[in-house]
């Protein structure tokens, strides 16, 4: 078999002028443009393999350190947690509110006539405020002692609103014990952490 065709001087040479052409753009299409743009991925994939390792370098030299502001930070968020009361629910944060309040105003010797709760509220930094409302009688020393057991808890606590006043049908005259009975109203707030 014989492909090989008989060609005229003039189109012997188009066809050498075409192949030269066409060889270089088909070189450039098949091989080496493939080549080059396989070689830029490699290129951006080393660099970005070089900056991992540099910054796991890093960490490795700043591991000591960085075990330490763990550990300060757990310490720091344990002192927050503390503050905090227990309960996950604001429903039975409410209650345990309610039985602080109640109990350090039985302590400090002032009559609480109704407690009610509001609503919780979202707070910042993840933190839910529950609160309550808190209307009760006792003489100024009284109502001074509770005031300052609710600040020294250990739990934190808000005392917003607070009213003092004389008490209804007390005026002008004193008791026994020659004190004065002073009617209270205040809101008293505690947090929870918000649940995720």
């Amino acid at each position: 078999m014989r492909f090989r065709l008989r060609l005229a001087p003039r189109d012997r040479r188009a066809v050498t002028l075409g192949a030269i052409v066409l060889l270089p753009t088909v070189a450039w299409s098949v091989a080496i443009k493939p080549y080059r743009h396989a070689r830029a991925e490699l290129a951006a994939r080393v660099a970005e393999q070089r900056q991992l390792l540099a910054r796991e370098r890093a960490l490795l030299r700043e591991g000591p350190g960085l075990a330490r502001e763990l550990r300060d930070a757990t310490d720091g968020l344990e002192a927050v947690r503390i503050r905090l009361l227990p309960e996950r629910d604001a429903l039975a944060a409410t209650g345990a509110l309610v039985g602080i309040v109640g109990d350090a105003a039985r302590r400090r010797g002032v009559l609480i006539e109704s407690i009610e709760s509001r609503g919780a509220e979202r707070a910042d930094g993840g933190l839910v405020n529950v609160r309550i409302e808190v209307r009760g009688r006792g003489d100024l020393e009284g109502l001074l002692r509770w005031l300052q057991t609710l600040e020294t808890d250990p739990l934190l606590l808000r005392v917003d609103g607070l009213s003092v006043s004389r008490a209804g049908g007390n005026e002008g005259t004193l008791d026994s014990l020659d004190t004065e009975t002073l009617a209270l109203s205040a809101t008293v707030r505690a947090y929870i952490p918000e649940s995720r």
